[in-house]
């Protein structure tokens, strides 16, 4: 090849490169990447006075005169600090990457409306995409987790970094599960009762105490460390329809457990008869001044007030272990009196000898 041929070869190179380099430029330049995009549209959050949920698992949150409520969960008081977080979510919504050739075969339509109902916003969610394994969890074989979630956006499918579960239909997410928070510390006593037997227990310097027990009985202490505690962490697994009968919610054979406290407060649940693996428990408080604070008093007797007013109303479903740890007898908690063994008997028995004078010198 010649040297003449040669340059017109290179020549010719840089020309198709550049008019490459032109074409894929001026192709990047009308096709911008959506990477970073804004999902929806600016709205205003604090115009938002519904949410609507569509597909399989239908949810629906409104707000209220009295504050926002979850309308799938026979309208039980919503959490506003998770309405609030979850609108956020939405807003700051922003596009990972995109999932070409990917399509939403059932999306869930989720839409925010205004207090006239109309639409601000709205979005449909794909399925949860799942990331592979790191670290120790792929070492050990364990499986993927959560990591975002797939939407649509316009024509194309894209994947977004938060997995936006409290969308899927779980009307709890939506909530604040915990129904009680007695501080354990501060019972002084308990009661139990169930059909015509009552078993009241009370508490000094921190030993419990059985009234009534025989002279071969006494109270079984490995039983008695969930008798304070039942009512300090309960939090509900479901609530009732407010339509349903207490017979049908078991609460005509179930149990009563009181707990009374130094302070004053009394908190009681009717713990209805298991109907399945969860069973259902109704909350009430009273409160009975031991002080003479007028302020104190005022306050715990206005803490009762709410806690009725919130909870009163509402029967909840509640784990077995819960259930079960307020429906004790009698015989759960009292156990035959150990008599001391025979060579300890012995022992206590014999009498110590006489000591000796010593002797003289």
């Amino acid at each position: 090849m010649t040297t003449k041929n040669l340059v017109i070869l290179v020549g010719v190179a840089a020309v198709l490169g550049g008019a490459a380099y032109y074409l894929n430029a001026k192709k990047a330049m009308k096709s911008p990447s959506i990477v970073g995009k804004q999902i929806l549209p600016a709205f205003d959050a604090s115009a938002v006075a519904r949410i609507d949920v569509g597909g399989a698992k239908p949810l629906a949150l409104a707000a209220t005169d009295k504050g926002w409520v979850v309308e799938t969960l026979h309208s039980y008081p919503a959490d506003v600090t998770k309405i609030r977080e979850n609108i956020l979510k939405l807003q700051e919504l922003k596009v990972g990457q995109v999932a070409n050739g990917r399509t939403i075969a059932s999306p869930a339509k989720v839409a925010l409306k205004d207090a006239s109902g109309k639409e601000l916003a709205s979005v449909d969610l794909g399925e949860t995409h799942t990331g592979k394994p790191r670290g120790q969890m792929a070492q050990f074989g364990g499986g993927g987790y959560p990591d975002g979630r797939y939407i649509q956006f316009g024509d194309k499918v894209v994947l977004v970094k938060d997995t936006l579960d409290a969308f899927d239909g779980d009307p709890k997410k939506w909530t604040d599960t915990r129904i009680a928070s007695v501080t354990a510390s501060d019972v002084t006593s308990v009661t139990y009762a169930k059909g015509k037997e009552t078993v009241s227990l009370t508490r000094k310097d921190g030993t419990w105490t059985l009234p009534g027990l025989g002279p071969k009985e006494e109270l079984d202490t490995s039983k008695t460390y969930s008798l304070d505690s039942a009512l300090s962490y309960l939090d509900f697994t479901g609530v009732a329809d407010p339509k349903k009968t207490d017979a049908e919610l078991g609460f005509a054979t179930g149990a009563v457990y009181t707990v009374t406290l130094k302070n004053g407060q009394s908190y009681t649940a009717k713990v209805g008869d298991k109907t399945g693996s969860d069973r259902w428990v109704k909350l009430s408080a009273s409160f009975k001044a031991v002080g003479t604070n007028a302020t104190e008093n005022a306050t715990l007797e206005k803490a009762v007030k709410d806690f009725n007013e919130k909870t009163g109303k509402w029967a909840f479903s509640i784990s077995s272990y819960s259930a079960d740890n307020m429906s004790k007898t009698r015989k759960d908690l009292v156990k035959a009196k150990e008599e001391p063994k025979k060579d300890e008997a012995k022992k206590d028995d014999k009498k110590p000898e006489p000591k000796k004078d010593a002797p003289k010198k």
